[in-house]
C-alpha cells in the first residue's frame, strides 16, 4: 500500500512556529492525536446521515490542524468537501473523498506517533 511509502506530514510549519520549543511541538501532535479520530468518526457519521451543514461543519474544523502537521495533500479535497456540502452539488463524489481523508489521516496519525517520540 502506497500510505506506508510515503509521508503525508511535514513539520516544517510547526517546528518554525514552535520558535524552537519541543514542548510545543509535542503539545500540538498530541492534541492532533488526540482530536482527529473524533473528527473522522463525525465527518463518517454526517456522510451517512447526509447530514450535508454538519458535515461541512466537521470539514472545516479540521482544517487548520492540516496546516500545523503539513498534510497538504488533503487541503483540496477538504475544499471540496466543504464547498459541496454546503452547494449540495456532487454529493455522489463525496464519499470517495471522505474515503480518502479518512485513510490520508490515519496514516498521519501512525507517522506523528512516531514523530512524537523524536521530541520528547
Amino acid at each position: 500500500m502506497e500510505t506506508n511509502s510515503k509521508k503525508h506530514i511535514d513539520l516544517t510549519y510547526l517546528k518554525e512556529l514552535s520558535n524552537g520549543s519541543n514542548e510545543f511541538i509535542i503539545q500540538m501532535i498530541t492534541i492532533f492525536l488526540k482530536e482527529t479520530p473524533l473528527a473522522i468518526e463525525n465527518i463518517e457519521k454526517y456522510l451517512n446521515t447526509s447530514n450535508w451543514d454538519a458535515l461541512k461543519a466537521a470539514v472545516h474544523k479540521v482544517k487548520p490542524s492540516f496546516s500545523f502537521m503539513g498534510i497538504k495533500e488533503l487541503e483540496g479535497i477538504v475544499n471540496s468537501v466543504e464547498k459541496y456540502s454546503e452547494t449540495k452539488t456532487n454529493l455522489d463524489q463525496i464519499p470517495e473523498m471522505v474515503s480518502k481523508i479518512k485513510t490520508v489521516l490515519n496514516a498521519a496519525i501512525q507517522e506523528l506517533e512516531i514523530e512524537k517520540k523524536e521530541f520528547l
